[in-house]
């Protein structure tokens, strides 16, 4: 019979341990380019901070491929601005350009409300109704990085709508470098806006889904001008908050003051 074994000897297994979770290939430089554009746009990090490789990789717990890999894809995007010896840092918003980019805001917001009247369906009339009760809810709640979202959102799904791709790209575009302007006037605002700027999209959609092509154009230009003369009041009474928007000495992200 053989002899029972000596539990006193028996070496008691190790818990074996856990296997890390591959990470997909790509995944680290989406979750930077993610995290640093939703930074950029909610203005945490300010126009012309210093985007150091080496101190953002340490930030994301990634290598230096991965966070230059994001940068890239960010300046394409116009968010970040590549200097010289391959710095980097948060793109200025010129306010010199500020004309020029309110007359495209007006030009898209115009155009794309009246091609979107042309080829509406009943189901995106629901999914533009969607986002503009989302919206207000955001409003009501004073959740003012909900509230830029779902203006993006909104036009951006309008131009898409209009079945030109290519307009639905310079939108989304232009909405990506509006984001941070609208943040601003937001803060300046106290995180307070009145519920009567959403007015133009109710309009707009109300238009749009009566196939009303001239009425929905006169609902995005309003819209537009509403915004225009929003900033234009609220940003020429406090000039100091003009300063975000230029180019500034640059500061590492992640760093210190």
């Amino acid at each position: 019979m053989a002899k029972p074994a000596n539990p006193a000897k028996a070496k008691p297994r190790a818990p074996a341990s856990p296997k890390r979770p591959r990470r997909t290939r790509g995944t680290g430089a989406v979750y930077v380019y993610d995290s640093l554009r939703a930074q950029i746009l909610d203005l945490e990090l300010k126009p012309g901070t210093l985007l150091d490789e080496t101190l953002v990789s340490r930030q994301f717990g990634v290598s230096r491929s991965p966070v230059r890999e994001a940068l890239i894809r960010l300046s394409a995007e116009g968010l970040v601005q590549n200097l010289r010896n391959r710095t980097s840092i948060v793109a200025p918003f010129d306010v010199a350009t500020l004309p020029a980019y309110f007359d495209a805001t007006l030009l898209l917001y115009r155009l794309s409300a009246r091609l979107a009247a042309a080829n509406i369906t009943p189901l995106q009339v629901e999914g533009l109704w969607r986002i503009v009760h989302d919206h207000e809810d955001a409003l009501h709640r004073g959740d003012m990085k909900s509230m830029v979202r779902f203006n993006h959102d909104f036009h951006t799904a309008i131009a898409e709508i209009s079945g030109n791709p290519f307009l639905a790209s310079w939108m989304s575009g232009l909405l990506d470098q509006g984001q941070r302007l609208l943040r601003l006037y937001a803060r300046n605002q106290g995180d307070k806006v009145p519920d009567s700027v959403l007015k133009p999209h109710r309009d707009m959609v109300e238009a749009i889904a009566a196939g009303d092509a001239d009425r929905a154009e006169a609902a995005g230009r309003a819209d537009a001008e509403a915004l225009m003369d929003e900033y234009k009041r609220n940003l020429s009474n406090r000039p100091a908050a003009l300063l975000l928007l230029e180019s500034t000495p640059p500061r590492k992200a992640g760093g210190g003051d």
